[in-house]
């Protein structure tokens, strides 16, 4: 009997073979990093600090659209020639889950600021809450899609955002640490896929598949 279920996890897995989803979101993380130690730098008053407010939000904005557009890039030129493109069912938008990813959202951050307020001496836990709530996102993310290495990357996020805060760096800088370590850690991991993705799936010499967008 064919596993449909089996299949359908394994096509899955497929979409993450060649680390790109890695390297890309580890790029993001550098830029965050960057931000939260310019952020740091800046004195406080400087109209540069307005600027990077703009900044942030324009990151977080587009980080979707410049994830988008640097997957659909990469897997064009590497991975659609060597294993062919997968078109996935687009599921119908769930306005119930998408109100309760804002919520939960807005009560983590709502509870942050609720911390700091009533303690601001817990401002220097934050590179280890930023790391064990990316731990737990990533660890949910690799149960679903079965992928060994993102279990790996969520005791990472965990074990750098611990150490980042027992080695007192201190808040603000703590954190662009923090999204810088694990930023590259991110990056290490899907440039060590896409090494072992081009070996074990060479490109053929002539023809195959490039996926939508190909000319």
């Amino acid at each position: 009997m064919v596993d449909i279920k089996r299949i359908e996890k394994r096509t899955v897995q497929s979409f993450y073979d060649d680390g790109l989803n890695e390297i890309a979101l580890g790029l993001i993380f550098f830029l965050l990093g960057s931000y939260f130690f310019a952020q740091a730098a800046i004195p406080e008053g400087s109209p540069l600090n307005a600027v990077l407010s703009v900044l942030f939000v324009f990151v977080i904005f587009s980080s979707g659209f410049l994830v988008n557009r640097f997957l659909r890039f990469f897997k064009r030129r590497i991975t659609y020639p060597r294993t062919g493109y997968v078109a996935f069912k687009k599921k119908e938008p769930n306005p119930k889950r998408r109100a309760a990813v804002v919520i939960t959202g807005g009560l983590i951050g709502a509870s942050l600021a609720a911390l700091y307020t009533l303690s601001p001496s817990l401002k220097a836990l934050f590179p280890a809450l930023n790391g064990l709530l990316l731990a737990v996102a990533i660890f949910f993310i690799a149960n679903k899609v079965g992928v060994v290495r993102f279990h790996v990357l969520a005791a990472a996020s965990a074990a750098i955002g611990v150490v980042v805060t027992a080695s007192g760096v201190g808040d603000i800088k703590g954190v662009s640490l923090y999204y810088g370590l694990f930023g590259a850690a991110m990056v290490v991991s899907g440039l060590a896929a896409v090494i072992v993705y081009l070996r074990r799936s060479p490109r053929p010499d002539a023809g195959g598949t490039e996926g939508p967008d190909a000319h």
